[in-house]
């Protein structure tokens, strides 16, 4: 005998959306005090990953965050890693 459903469903219901938009990474320059900080910042979430001094560095993580696309699927990347503004 199956199991019967539990759920009850009404004519009109959606079913969720499971899809996650896609990510992409940007490197942009912020001033803090006195000098120049660049930010690799995750879009559409703009949470900011990491910073550094100098501009080859973070367009370095911003290209291989883009190529790789590591946290994409669990819909960016985990609270614990990244910095607030």
């Amino acid at each position: 005998m199956p199991k019967k459903q539990k759920v009850r469903f009404h004519k009109g219901d959606r079913r969720p959306n499971n899809e996650q938009p896609k990510l992409s990474y940007e490197v942009q320059m912020k001033k803090k005090g006195r000098k120049f900080v660049w930010q690799v910042v995750e879009l559409p979430n703009k949470k900011i990953i990491a910073e550094y001094f100098f501009e080859e560095d973070a367009q370095k993580v911003a290209d291989f965050q883009n190529k790789h696309r590591v946290w994409e699927a669990n819909g960016g990347i985990p609270s614990f890693l990244w910095k607030t503004a």
